[in-house]
């Protein structure tokens, strides 16, 4: 298969533009019998020459491999730390010759600081596009004040003034000048400090109210307290005013209690929101949706009779009030709120499934629903989902994979090889640089049709580059391809460290699937890490454990590291659970604390608890993972037991799993 044309058409055409602005001082000739892992080493040792500021060897060198599909990044890293003083002409050049690539933009941005602290704010606009954060966002606001344009400004001040978190301090002068010119009013400042306090920013709000009077600052300090122990200042006598900032503070105090005990803050509510006359339909709707919705999570027993009082439901409380019926296992009052149901959303395998789930739990008394429920089931277990593979258990039949692998020819994956971001994304791949590799990919695979989009994911595939394969299959939205959505990629450590947990191999592929996708290097905003996406407190514990030492989180980034700890972890959570795959899932993504809380008050079918997850994340979570797990035990060879019978028994009441 061909992955690189030298000196094509497109190589020609950047190198006459980078000759014609300067970019390059001669005329290098066009190495066509140069291979391609010859390029390869050159632009490593040029780089390695530029790093160390040897300028006369970095240039000799890269002359070289002018048509090597990265000798444009070899050009932006020489070109953005002298920025400041490159002709104007030769970096508006760059930016266009590389349009189709990452370099390109952040070559803009970087030309845009240097603008900005030579005090350029005119051709700074002139050569703003948007992108780049919200530092970019703020210099942006300070040129339109820079050059007079005021009410522009303004309106982009007050944008970057109603965020509930702190600013940048380049933010800070856009600040200065949006109050100097009037912006920065007092119902402005109340705004901030409300959506500060409504993601638990507290010394943002306090922040915010320095400057303000001391009849404020007070309001505020109560406000903190509030957010601190609302059932102790609820009922306080200085919130019965009509006064719309204490309405804010009560009715954030009973959101707050309601996040704990829904039904302490019902109790609480009901004693306060009449003596607050300020107070409008919305707010009051507001507060008993939320007060409702966390009855649900908690599993509250008049849960779905104030979920049922609420009027112009939204899409999350419908499907609230239906998980609060199954959980406490209502089915005539789940089945209404089903029927009730748009019928896109009714039509899913998940409400079949709970259709038919449903009928059945009623066949006892009527047996002929047994019958319809057997119908649902048999339509939904032809489909390779979770819900498909649920309703196969029911039945008792073979699981569906449906796998349908996308097929093309060497010259068909060559359309899409031979595109220069897909050539700069190979090579990027090959030298490790695999962030860049991923901006380059997701750049150039953007603008991608379908079909396009189909060939690339097996491209990517090809390189067993699995990551950025399965994120470009699902934009294809090509579901039936399993050897490209659910590789086999380290089987060998997989099973390994499986079986010397005593686990499911396919079980700790199904984790990793849903972790990080096969991302090896993935790091989350959490601070999670690699494959199994290990919390590095929880990575050194683990070890510990296992008797090796982990010296450094790059430790965690290991593959073989990651998912020795990561089965691990799971043959742990596992025993905690006493077995449940089900319980062990949700632990390993919400914590086994938090899932301990989620635990019934009686013994409840284990697709029931699923269903009733509160968190939407970890529901969603356990679902994938299960499911996941299904394909990869099909993969493995194995079928086991049932779903449900096997990876999912019966949820135990909390009181018998703490005793």
């Amino acid at each position: 298969m061909v992955y690189f044309i030298i000196m094509s058409r497109t190589h020609c055409l950047v190198l006459s533009l980078l000759l014609s602005v300067g970019i390059l001082t001669s005329v290098a000739p066009a190495h066509a019998t140069m291979s391609i892992e010859m390029q390869r080493k050159i632009y490593t040792d040029a780089s390695k020459a530029l790093k160390k500021g040897h300028l006369r060897t970095y240039r000799r060198l890269s002359k070289k491999i002018v048509d090597y599909p990265l000798y444009g990044y070899l050009e932006y890293n020489f070109m953005r730390k002298r920025i400041s003083r490159m002709p104007e002409e030769r970096i508006k050049k760059f930016i266009d010759v590389y349009q189709d690539s990452p370099i390109s933009a952040r070559m803009r941005f970087g030309w845009l600081r240097s603008l900005e602290r030579k005090g350029s704010w005119q051709k700074f606009l002139d050569e703003y596009q948007p992108g780049g954060g919200t530092k970019m966002y703020c210099s942006y606001a300070t040129a339109l004040y820079k050059t007079k344009q005021i009410e522009k400004a303004n309106v982009e001040a007050e944008k970057l003034w109603l965020v509930g978190k702190s600013q940048p301090s380049k933010c800070d002068s856009v600040f200065q000048a949006w109050k100097k010119h009037g912006g920065m009013t007092h119902e402005q400042k109340w705004k901030r400090i409300e959506l500060a306090m409504t993601k638990g920013r507290i010394s943002l709000a306090r922040f915010i109210a320095k400057e303000m009077s001391k009849q404020d600052r007070r309001w505020v300090e109560r406000w903190r307290k509030m957010h601190r122990r609302p059932a102790e200042n609820l009922l306080r006598k200085y919130y019965k005013t009509d006064n719309p900032i204490p309405n804010m503070i009560v009715r954030h105090g009973v959101k707050r209690l309601a996040r704990r005990d829904a039904g302490a803050a019902a109790d609480y509510w009901e004693t306060v929101r009449d003596k607050h006359i300020a107070l409008t339909e919305n707010n009051v709707q507001d507060v008993d949706q939320y007060i409702a919705m966390h009855a649900g999570y908690q599993k509250h027993p008049r849960a779905l009779e104030w979920l049922g009082k609420l009027g112009n439901p939204d899409s999350a409380v419908q499907l609230w009030r239906i998980r609060t019926a199954l959980s406490q296992q209502d089915w005539w009052s789940a089945l209404t709120w089903i029927e009730a149901l748009p019928h896109e959303e009714r039509s899913s395998s998940r409400w079949r499934y709970w259709r038919g789930r449903i009928l059945e739990m009623q066949s006892e008394s009527l047996p002929a629903l047994r019958t319809a429920a057997e119908r649902i089931y048999t339509t939904l277990a032809k489909e390779r989902s979770y819900h498909g593979f649920l309703a196969a258990d029911r039945l008792g039949s073979e699981y569906q994979f449906q796998s349908d692998p996308l097929k093309f020819t060497n010259e068909e994956l060559d359309e899409i090889a031979v595109i220069s971001g897909v050539q700069r994304s190979r090579e990027l791949l090959k030298l490790g640089l695999k962030a860049d590799a991923r901006r380059e990919w997701n750049f150039v695979t953007k603008p991608f049709n379908e079909e396009q989009l189909k060939k690339a994911s097996v491209l990517a595939s090809n390189w067993d580059w699995h990551d950025r394969a399965i994120s470009t299959i699902a934009k294809a939205e090509h579901f039936d391809d399993l050897e490209v959505r659910f590789p086999m990629a380290y089987k060998d450590v997989v099973t390994k460290q499986a079986k010397e947990q005593g686990i499911d191999a396919a079980w700790v592929y199904g984790v990793l699937r849903q972790e990080s996708g096969f991302m090896a290097d993935a790091r989350s905003h959490a601070g999670a890490l690699g494959l199994m996406q290990l919390m590095p407190g929880t990575g050194r514990l683990t070890a510990r454990k296992l008797k090796f030492r982990i010296r450094s989180n790059r430790d965690l980034l290991n593959t073989n590291k990651n998912i020795r700890l990561g089965a691990a972890y799971l043959r742990r959570m596992l025993d905690r659970n006493e077995g449940n795959g089900a319980l062990a899932t949700a632990s390993y993504n919400a914590g086994p604390y938090r899932v301990k809380k989620w635990l019934p008050n009686k013994d409840m079918p284990s697709d029931i608890w699923v269903e009733t997850i509160p968190y939407n994340e970890t529901r969603k979570y356990v679902r994938r993972v299960m499911s996941y797990t299904v394909i990869y035990d099909n993969k493995l060879g194995g079928r086991g037991a049932g779903l449900m019978q096997y990876k999912m028994p019966v949820i135990k009441a909390r009181d018998s799993q703490d005793s």
